[in-house]
């Protein structure tokens, strides 16, 4: 027995009309939702519990269904704003049918409805925190699951890679072999001509050797055979630039170097050449759109403890949808690209104790290197 039995009473013989009410009101809020024998029994189950008010709320059965009712709303992909209005629209189907009685005294109902909220709010609040916890659970378990999809595609490349890596090594390797033969074969009478289309064929080899040891960068065996040598921003520099002056002439860039301090850099240098080269090529891809004065720069400094060099174009900015995945594979925004480009940077640099970042605007894109310097020079 309770002190508001009457009330209550009513409440129960209106249990009906209160549940239909609630019903109507969330299926037209959520219409396809709601369905099915399952909800009218839930719904009937909580009314009782609403209304039971001679047994405490934290000792009610319906609370030990609670982690239940919460994982099939999980399961179902229920929204948790949809929890928070179900429990208005019943506390409205309840003013409703109250509102309509001449018998009870408005002041005892206006109590009973602030216990009867009491017990809903309980409730709902038990059932939203373990929601979230379920739901944040189920996000952990998503995430896990994109990780190793990743982690699968980045293998599946590195295979490829060190495939690919390896038929082109072995041609190339001949190639040099006799290029080098044919050098040590010329004669003063052979021409000048000759050996500057040499020089030519030995660059674009070293230019596809940076290639391959990029390509390797997503193997298993990765930039880590390369030893780690020690040299200075202009030594790593000059040999790319000579590689690429012929680019520069040609497509009427004007390139200018201000190497403002000099460190030894204690890097992987063919693995790092290959950041510097395929930055300067995006670059200088970048700069096809522009029509007059072409400009790239290349600024080297020390900051702190990090030795920064940055390369800065006046091309047209990076689309904005795309510079968030930037780094990652399979992103890119050239009609023929790959994608891979700025991933094997990313790795190769983070193998190298160092970073990668950017910066893109209207008319100055900057890249920009970062290179640990203090723990060069402990080592």
């Amino acid at each position: 027995m309770t002190r508001f039995d009457k009330e209550l009473a009513f409440l129960r013989e209106h249990k009906g009309a209160i549940i239909g009410n609630w019903q109507v009101k969330i299926r037209n809020a959520y219409p396809g939702y709601y369905e099915g024998d399952t909800l009218l029994i839930e719904t009937g189950r909580y009314f009782e519990y609403i209304t039971g008010l001679h047994i405490p709320k934290e000792q009610h059965e319906i609370m030990s269904n609670a982690p239940n009712w919460a994982k099939r709303l999980v399961e179902n992909n229920i929204p948790l704003h949809h929890i928070l209005r179900s429990h208005h629209y019943w506390r409205s189907a309840m003013h409703e049918v109250l509102g309509e009685s001449r018998e009870l005294e408005v002041g005892r109902v206006l109590i009973l409805l602030n216990e009867l909220e009491d017990r809903m709010q309980y409730y709902q609040e038990t059932v939203c925190h373990i929601f979230l916890e379920l739901t944040n659970a189920k996000l952990s378990e998503q995430e896990r699951a994109i990780i190793q999809l990743h982690d699968d595609r980045l293998n599946l490349i590195g295979k490829m890679a060190a495939s690919m890596a390896h038929e082109i090594r072995n041609p190339l390797t001949s190639i040099k072999g006799f290029l080098k033969l044919i050098r040590e074969n010329m004669t003063n009478e052979d021409g000048s001509k000759v050996y500057r289309y040499l020089n030519v064929v030995e660059n674009e080899f070293e230019n596809i050797h940076m290639q391959i040891t990029g390509l390797l960068s997503f193997s298993k065996k990765r930039v880590m055979e390369e030893p780690f040598v020690q040299v200075t921003p202009r030594q790593l520099l000059d040999s790319v630039v000579s590689l690429l002056n012929p680019r520069f002439l040609n497509e009427n860039v004007n390139l200018s170097i201000e190497l403002l301090e000099e460190e030894l850099l204690t890097i992987q240098k063919v693995a790092v050449q290959q950041v510097i080269s395929n930055i300067i090529n995006n670059g200088l891809d970048a700069l096809t759109h522009v029509k007059h004065d072409k400009e790239m720069m290349i600024r080297g400094y020390v900051e702190s403890e990090t030795y920064v060099i940055e390369f800065t174009n006046n091309g047209p900015a990076i689309r904005p949808e795309i510079q968030k995945t930037l780094f990652e594979p399979f992103v890119t925004d050239k009609v023929e690209g790959t994608g891979l480009g700025l991933a094997i940077c990313k790795t190769i640099m983070q193998k190298n104790n160092g970073g990668i970042s950017f910066i893109s605007v209207d008319e100055r894109t900057t890249f920009t290197l970062n290179f640990q310097i203090r723990e060069m020079r402990e080592a």
